[in-house]
């Protein structure tokens, strides 16, 4: 139950605190007395986004199997902090076991009701179906995504075989070079040590030519200076021992030469001309594509691995079958939800029609409408709500049910529906008087016995049946109002019950003791 409500600062409502019993706690007060404040104080703890000034806090106190648990928000230095039994907690912590404890049911919440999706939502939760739903929540999103995988390979296959083309001429023209990065390497250090043995075979070629094979060469001119000493013998033995020498020269040099030439580097053509064609072809596809070799040959093993991949693209039956499996993975778990949905509709209906005899609308009756409609993650139900107030021609609730009959219908769905201990109603009986409001009370004392409710209302008789009331009053500190809200005395619970009624005057203190006689 929610023992403690205390309301430090709050708007307009500042150092309040406020103790629930366990039964009907009533607050009331004149319009414009903030009445709906304390829910919104509750609203503030459990999380509610706003824009409260510094200083906003507020505590409450959830008393369970005799253990109290103290949650606490409060806004410092612009920023909102959480306390759980007076440490740091967070919002989510905080807000979690506010809501598990306490249901707060305020005026712009009866509005959901008219919504499609809120009527499906509270089917769901009758039928006790969150698990299954999430489950074809996941089975949809499943089938969505293959779908759109599906889709997207249609819608890429040709721009795909058209790349497929383009890339097999590319790995076609790269493999006529014949070449790897590594051959192309090994290939361009041959073609440096040709040239180099070009250059020594030309050197060599020239040494020779001008030792021996050339006109004019050494050893020519060597073979005409010994003719000419040859006829200096006769001058003495110095002469012919010069030409001995200029003749050993001569053999020298022959030798030299010989030496050489066997030394000339042997050069094949046809390896020089099939260096040359190769690395021209590597020019080419460098002067092409802008790109050295090697970041060509890079590219190459990318598109190898793309067309290998790519071979899926030519069997599309794979993702083709792979959708309808997902598919009918969904269906089968929608046509479960439906069935479940179809025979829960029907106890919604006999359980609601048992709340609203209680309160004052014997003829009504809700019918749950449930047709096929386009798949979702929630299904393929399109669930509606139909209501009528005499049992026949039901329609959509927003073109038939009243204030009244919408305030009571949602009263009787909220208390249909596994319950929290705590329920918070803002004023539950708008649109109701007379008899129904006497009723409504009677149905709302009754529920007291199982769960603690807290009631905000202008109706004299729900204040009558209050087992604690509280009334909530404005007074000026100046020209600022403020808000505070008392627990009222017997006494004090008469008076208000009377003014409730009307004109408070003898008549209607005498109405409002008889008013609370009927609920004790």
């Amino acid at each position: 139950m929610l023992g403690r409500l205390y309301i430090e600062k709050f708007l307009f409502i500042r150092g309040v605190e406020l103790e629930f019993c366990e039964g009907l706690n009533v607050i009331t007060g004149e319009t414009g007395t903030g009445k709906s404040m304390t829910l919104s104080a509750i609203e503030f703890v459990a999380g509610k986004q706003g824009d409260y000034e510094e200083g906003t806090a507020v505590e409450l106190e959830i008393i369970k199997e005799g253990e109290s648990v103290i949650l606490r928000r409060e806004i410092k230095n612009g920023r909102s902090r959480y306390y759980l039994n007076g440490r740091g907690s967070s919002k989510e912590v905080v807000s979690a076991i506010l809501r598990e404890h306490i249901s707060l049911q305020g005026q712009n919440e009866f509005i959901n009701l008219l919504k499609e999706e809120f009527q499906r939502a509270l089917l769901d939760k009758f039928a006790q179906l969150e698990g299954e739903v999430e489950t074809l929540a996941s089975l949809y999103e499943e089938w969505k995504e293959k779908e759109r995988a599906y889709e997207e390979f249609l819608k890429k296959k040709e721009e795909i075989l058209h790349k497929r083309d383009y890339y097999a001429f590319r790995v076609r023209e790269f493999e006529e070079v014949g070449l790897t990065p590594q051959d192309y390497e090994e290939l361009k250090r041959r073609e440096v040590a040709i040239k180099n043995l070009e250059k020594i075979k030309k050197a060599i070629s020239e040494a020779l030519f001008n030792l021996y094979e050339g006109e004019g060469s050494a050893y020519e001119r060597l073979g005409t200076a010994l003719k000419a000493l040859a006829k200096t013998e006769s001058l003495g033995k110095e002469f012919e021992e010069i030409s001995k020498r200029l003749e050993s020269l001569k053999e020298q040099l022959y030798e030299t030469y010989i030496s050489l030439k066997e030394a000339l580097p042997e050069l094949s053509e046809e390896e020089i001309n099939e260096i040359n064609e190769k690395l021209y072809k590597v020019q080419r596809l460098e002067e092409k594509y802008r790109k050295p070799f090697q970041e060509i040959a890079k590219e190459i093993e990318q598109i190898k691995e793309f067309l290998k991949n790519s071979e899926a693209f030519t069997d599309e039956e794979f993702l083709k079958r792979e959708v309808e499996l997902a598919k009918e993975r969904y269906y089968e778990q929608a046509r479960k939800v439906s069935q479940k949905r179809l025979e829960a509709s029907k106890s919604l209906e006999i359980r609601v029609k048992e709340f609203l005899n209680e309160l004052n609308l014997e003829r009504a009756q809700l019918k749950v409408e449930i047709e096929e409609g386009e798949p979702t993650k929630f299904g393929i139900d399109r669930v509606r709500f139909l209501f009528s107030s005499y049992g026949k021609d039901f329609k959509e609730l927003e073109r038939v049910a009243s204030g009244g009959e919408l305030s009571r219908l949602f009263l009787a769905l909220s208390l249909i529906l596994p319950a929290t201990p705590v329920y918070v109603f803002d004023e539950v009986d708008t649109g109701i008087s007379g008899e129904s409001s006497l009723r409504l009370a009677r149905f709302l004392k009754k529920l007291s016995k199982k769960m603690q409710i807290i009631a905000i209302t202008h109706s004299a008789s729900l204040c009558a049946a209050g087992d604690k009331n509280f009334k909530t009053e404005k007074e000026f500190i100046g020209d600022i109002p403020f808000i505070r809200v008392k627990e009222l005395n017997p006494q004090e619970k008469l008076e208000e019950v009377a003014r409730l009624m009307g004109l408070k005057t003898e008549k209607t203190l005498e109405g409002a003791k008889e008013l609370i006689k009927l609920f004790t």
